[in-house]
């Protein structure tokens, strides 16, 4: 990642000594030969490619209620005959109105039962926001929270919120660690980032996936028995109003059951039922941002799935009305 830089510092001694037995009239164009390549650094920097299959481990840890984590996967024991997942995404920030929303829905996550929440990104752009936003999430919850970075996370403020979180006591895990989900009949597979820089808030500090990586995952995921459920920070590509919406290379070529996805307008899915059928089904929890930054107005948002064995049932969860 920083080759580029490297290369670019070495020719700038090289330029700068070169320049030093020059004319003075030499200096304005040394100076600008400088800030070209210093800008040709610069651009040589890549996000982080979060989704890469080297990224670190995570602890082994016992999280209760028959979570335990180990290397990329978190892993629930038993043969549950029904397991509940909340999912949320995109607060965008810790506006006042938006925190009393995610705190509403909070509670109906918390009337639910769940026994894990997903956050797929979009939750802030700054280790503040994502504290606060993550936090009003997984504060005192009985459940472990998967978060995965989207668009706005700096994978630095992203990881420094969730250790922050976790010294309050909260059981939150790093979406770009946690690369496996696996409860009784059931996998999910994690896709965190966007797919290129330009859609990244965070530029170069923000967290990418690349067309390997998505091929990979797919072609694991599918392999799986029992349910197979792709969780991601980006929404893969469908035709709304006969717009083209989302990232065409997260279509699932495989037969994958269900895709869960941050949104790309608002509103969350609508009630659904499914089951292991290959139907690549796509269900959004639309946005849990409260504030006027969407034009258009809206709800506040968040989901539940619940599996049963080889199925699955969809609820959206609708907060207060814009």
């Amino acid at each position: 990642m920083e080759a580029g830089r490297r290369h670019a510092l070495g020719l700038i001694v090289l330029v700068a000594a070169c320049g030093s037995k020059g004319t003075p009239q030499a200096a304005p164009r040394a100076g600008a030969i400088l800030t070209a390549l210093l800008h040709a650094a610069d651009g040589e920097k890549q996000p982080w490619r979060c989704a890469a299959p080297d990224t670190p481990t995570l602890a082994d840890e016992d999280l209760g209620r028959g979570w335990k984590s180990h290397g990329h996967t978190l892993a629930r024991s038993g043969d549950d005959s029904e397991v509940v997942i909340g999912v949320i995404a995109d607060a965008a920030s810790a506006a006042p109105r938006t925190i009393a929303s995610l705190g509403r829905l909070r509670a109906q996550l918390d009337a639910a039962s769940p026994d894990l929440v997903l956050a797929l990104g979009g939750m802030g752009t700054d280790e503040p926001t994502i504290t606060a936003t993550l936090g009003t999430v997984s504060d005192r919850a009985t459940w472990p929270v998967v978060a995965l970075p989207g668009d706005l996370e700096p994978a630095g403020a992203h990881a420094a919120a969730l250790a922050a979180l976790r010294k309050r006591g909260a059981q939150v895990l790093d979406g770009r660690l946690v690369r496996w989900i696996e409860i009784a009949g059931t996998t999910i597979g994690t896709l965190p980032g966007a797919g290129a820089r330009e859609r990244l808030v965070a530029g170069a500090d923000g967290c990418a996936w690349t067309a390997d990586d998505v091929a990979r995952l797919y072609t694991e995921l599918t392999a799986r028995t029992g349910l197979r459920i792709v969780a991601s920070a980006e929404a893969p590509r469908r035709i709304r109003d006969g717009e083209p919406s989302g990232e065409l290379a997260l279509v699932p070529p495989q037969p994958v059951d269900l895709a869960l996805h941050a949104p790309t307008d608002p509103a969350p899915s609508p009630a659904a039922t499914g089951g292991r059928d290959g139907a690549k089904t796509l269900l959004t929890p639309g946005t849990a941002d409260a504030t006027t930054r969407l034009p258009d107005a809206h709800s506040a948002s968040a989901g539940v799935l619940v599996i049963r064995g080889q199925s699955w049932s969809w609820k959206p969860l609708v907060g207060e009305s814009k």
